[in-house]
């Protein structure tokens, strides 16, 4: 019987593991059909068949086989029809076979037949079904025989029993069938889908595999290999030897670096595959510590190649670029430079003439120069733009002044209008915003022959002190038309290049505005038409700044509470100039009029200064001021002209004798203040003064200089300049006869060249500051070299200023004066300090510092030397950007000379230091500054001590 068992068992098995995979269907399969279900009947009516032959002998009455077990199967796969049909395949089977069929077991069959079905496509749950569908047959048919073939119920419950234990284990492994063929479905559908990945990378992947010494492709798919024109089918099971994919050298490659992949490593090269340039990635494939295949990724890298050559070709531009704007700023700065000397002295009509040309020749050449340089800094992404705060209405008058007499040269009406609402202070970039107001107005005159140029200037939106700022430049000039406006913003080009002749340029000027509106996080907008002229309107964000008030103790006392009047029937340009004027202290009236300024003068209204509109409406403004000039009786009163409209006209005005000076709107309110101290200088003593350098600047007088450049041009300018404010400068014509000078005296500021024979300036710097005497010798950087980077350069070998030639003389001048009153601070600060030495206690723990590192003296005063180099500005530095309101950067500051400071031993310096950090931290600005004085006091006296330990 056991043997029948296993017998059963094998057959159902063997049967299922064949059968199954033709009937198991998918989830997203299509609902089966009646066909379908029927064959299923069919195939597991015949497996009921073959069991007929193998039945178990529990009793002689009822034989015990399997076929409730296929039927079971029929219903799992086709349902109820499945069923069915299973059973009347048997039955058929069984007539043949037994030659009747007992009606009441036929029935007893068909209906166990139709419910197991059933209840096999009523539930969803695999095991829900199975013990469903098994207890419901076994226990329907086996009680069914045992009423009607009067059998024990101990023989029913036997045969219960065994075939439920069947139907499970059918069950079960029906079950890891069915799993095992979705997974291998799975798997060969990710396989499909991977193969189809690699098909469509735009590279090429491939593996490979070495027998007997020769390497065979058995993968290759890719968009490279269509590119290269082959199919993964030439390659498959191909050896090297039989295509021509890689070089002849590759196979050794792979053999020199056989052992390389045997250890998991991955190996990268750049050959060429089929004359196109790849870079190659090849990854071991290791089982059980053996080497199996080498997958490899192949890359197309002709354009990076290009993009680094052109990469490459960019550097090469920007170094010639840095070249040729130190070989041409040199010769600009000699040219400048002399033109301020000879400004000096005193010249005729026709000499005026000729520096006026020379002037013209040098800010062309220098625009060219610049307009490249800047060009060439945006395309590498090198523009950094400022955030500082700044006076918009001086930024607006210095595009008035330099604009007005260019427009006024064509006999073009030149109108400036800025809205009330415009904040005057704002956060950003001037030099920038000048930059593209001045190339936008520069185009705007350039572009038209009659007419006016208008600029106007108003808030489009203001919210959570963010001002959005349109310029807006208008012109009667040539117009474009819609081809041209295409080309606008291309590089090196104008909308039309025949232009470039008639109106000259670099054609760089509106992608450079373009380009730095677009950093600013704004846009440049263009509205044109050919013949009617254009419109261009550069938009921006900017932070509001507090708005400058001059306090009563900036104004000179005696013009406190100055009487003036206003006549300008202008409401805006009014009310910003009543708003700047009162600012001042000033007593401001204001009229629309003519005739009301008349009426208010005779009934007695005594004014000290008069502001006349230029355009006054339905005036005769010559005639109105002679007849107001006529009515004054004090000899200081002045009627200032005010114009929005640059006129050459204005010249002619201010000929008259009842008009004093004309003034451009709009006006920042120091340029402002500085010519009502001219107007009244007369009048009264004041130390406002910017025309005498020598008095300004008298703190420079008798300075000790070292001037180190090796252009005998450019020494002639430097040394008349510094001669302009008392300085007699020694000169030193390279680096190394200045290391030499800097030795042999103590000088109180060197100004240095970087670009100099024998010796260039970084090195001087370096050797200077590792000499004695000049370790805090102030050292200022002059070059033309303007590229971006070179500022870094010269703070990091140990400079402490930059200036770029050609540079305003009184940048040099104010940069002197602040470096020479900090070292004179210092020195006297450590004057006194060295006095009260001998007894004060030492600042400096030496024998701790040194026990830190291991007692090594020579590394401690290596320490303490580049402390003194390093860090004897650091509290300065703290305390500017504390002034400039950068916290951030004041407790860096702070916080890396607490570190330094204990390092060294300098405890109580250290503990300072924390103090004045937790201070500013807490935004306890009155503590923090007591504590920078006592800190600057300690940081004198552990210098002055570091000093005589190095």
């Amino acid at each position: 019987m056991l043997r029948d068992l296993i017998l059963n068992f094998a057959i159902l098995s063997v049967y299922l593991f064949f059968v199954s995979p033709f009937f198991i269907r998918d989830e997203r399969s299509a609902k089966p059909t009646w066909k379908y279900k029927l064959t299923v009947g069919a195939v597991f009516g015949l497996l009921g068949i073959i069991l007929l032959f193998f039945s178990i002998t529990f009793n002689s009455n009822a034989p015990l086989n399997m076929r409730g077990i296929a039927l079971m199967m029929a219903s799992y796969f086709g349902g109820p029809l499945g069923a069915f049909a299973e059973l009347i395949v048997v039955y058929i089977g069984r007539f043949l076979k037994e030659g009747s069929i007992n009606p009441l077991q036929m029935a007893i069959g068909i209906s166990a037949a139709i419910g197991t079905g059933y209840l096999f496509g009523r539930f969803k749950h695999y095991w829900t079904r199975w013990v469903i569908g098994s207890l419901f047959l076994l226990n329907y048919y086996y009680f069914a025989l045992w009423l009607s073939n009067q059998i024990t119920l101990e023989t029913v419950w036997s045969y219960i029993i065994s075939q439920a234990c069947y139907s499970l284990f059918i069950a079960a492994f029906l079950y890891y069938l069915i799993h095992n063929h979705h997974n291998k479905k799975r798997i060969a559908q990710m396989e499909q889908d991977m193969i189809s990945m690699l098909r469509m990378q735009p590279g090429l992947t491939f593996r490979i595999q070495r027998k007997h010494g020769t390497y065979y492709y058995n993968l290759a798919e890719g968009q490279l290999l269509k590119h290269l024109g082959l199919l993964p089918s030439m390659l498959f099971n191909k050896s090297f030897a039989e295509t021509s994919l890689f070089q002849d050298d590759f196979a050794d490659f792979l053999d020199n670096n056989y052992a390389r992949f045997s250890s998991d490593e991955t190996v990268s090269l750049e050959t060429t595959m089929a004359g196109t340039a790849v870079h190659v990635t090849l990854q071991p494939v290791i089982q059980n510590g053996q080497l199996i295949d080498i997958i490899g990724n192949a890359i197309d890298i002709t354009n990076l190649q290009k993009r680094k050559e052109a990469d490459a070709s960019n550097r090469a531009k920007s170094q010639f670029l840095a070249q040729m704007s130190h070989e041409i700023r040199t010769p600009i700065n000699a040219i400048v430079g002399l033109n301020y000397i000879l400004q000096q002295s005193r010249l005729d009509d026709q000499q005026r003439g000729y520096i006026d040309k020379i002037i013209t020749a040098a800010k062309s050449l220098l625009t060219i120069v610049n307009d490249i340089l800047d060009f060439s800094k945006i395309e590498a992404g090198k523009v950094v733009l400022e955030k500082v705060e700044f006076d918009l209405y001086e930024v607006l008058h210095n595009v008035s002044n330099m604009m007005s007499f260019k427009a006024n040269e064509k006999g073009l009406r030149f109108h400036f209008f800025v809205h009330p609402d415009v904040p005057q202070m704002l956060v950003g970039d001037p030099f920038r915003v000048l930059q593209i107001v001045l190339n936008l107005a520069n185009n705007a005159i350039k572009f038209t022959s009659q007419g006016q140029i208008t600029i106007s200037v108003n808030q489009i939106v203001e919210r959570d002190q963010t001002s959005v700022l349109s310029f807006n430049v208008r012109d009667t000039g040539i117009g474009m038309n819609e081809e041209q406006l295409g080309s606008l913003f291309k590089e090196f080009t104008q909308a039309d290049m025949t232009t470039t002749r008639k109106f000259g340029g670099t054609g760089l000027g509106l992608i450079i505005s373009k380009n730095l509106a677009e950093l600013m996080g704004g846009k440049i907008e263009v509205e044109s038409k050919d013949g009617h002229g254009s419109s261009f309107t550069f938009k921006a964000p900017f932070t509001i700044a507090a708005a400058p008030a001059m306090a009563a103790q900036e104004v000179n006392p005696q013009l406190t509470f100055l009487r003036v009047l206003i006549i300008c029937d202008d409401s805006q340009m009014q009310q910003v100039l009543r708003s700047q004027l009162e600012q001042f202290q000033f007593i401001v009236s204001n009229v629309n009029n003519g005739e009301d300024a008349l009426q208010s003068i005779a009934h007695g209204g005594i004014y000290d200064l008069i502001f006349l509109d230029w355009r006054l409406d339905g005036a005769d403004v010559l005639r109105l001021a002679d007849t107001i000039h006529e009515t004054f009786t004090s000899p200081s009163q002045s009627i200032l002209l005010i114009s929005a409209y640059h006129e050459s006209e204005l010249k002619m005005a201010v000929q008259s004798n009842s008009i004093v000076k004309a003034l451009l709107h709009p006006i920042s309110q120091s340029q402002l203040y500085d010519e009502i101290i001219t107007l009244f200088r007369p009048h009264f003593s004041t130390n406002r003064s910017t025309s005498d350098y020598s008095i300004q600047f008298a703190s420079l007088k008798d300075a000790a200089v070292l001037l180190v450049e090796d252009n005998e041009i450019n020494q002639l300018v430097a040394k008349e300049l510094l001669r302009e404010v008392g300085i007699e400068a020694d000169v030193a014509s390279n680096g190394e006869i200045a290391v030499r000078y800097a030795a042999e005296r103590r000088y109180d500021a060197i100004l240095m060249d970087l670009q100099m024979p024998v010796m260039d300036g970084y090195e001087a710097t370096k050797t200077i500051r590792q000499s004695a005497n000049g370790k805090t010798i102030p050292i200022v950087a002059m070059t033309a070299d303007a590229m971006k980077g070179v500022e870094d350069q010269v703070l990091s070998v140990g400079m402490n200023g930059y200036l770029t030639k050609p540079f305003d003389p009184i940048d040099l001048y104010s940069m002197l004066q602040r470096l020479l009153k900090q070292t004179r601070e210092q020195a006297s600060s450590a004057a006194a300090l060295e006095a009260a030495a001998a007894k004060a206690e030492p600042h400096l723990d030496q024998a701790s510092a040194i026990a830190r590192l291991s007692g090594n003296s020579a590394l401690y005063r290596q320490i303490i030397g580049l402390f003194i180099n390093n860090h004897a500005f650091g509290l300065h530095l703290a305390r500017e950007a504390f002034a400039a309101g950068d916290l951030k950067s004041a407790v860096l500051h702070v916080h890396t000379l607490k570190g330094v400071a204990s390092n060294i031993g300098a405890d109580q310096l250290a503990a300072l230091m924390a103090k004045l950090q937790a201070a500013l931290q807490a935004g306890d600005h009155a503590e923090a500054s007591i504590l920078q004085l006592e800190a600057e006091l300690e940081l004198q006296a552990v210098l002055l001590e570091a000093s005589w330990i190095e």
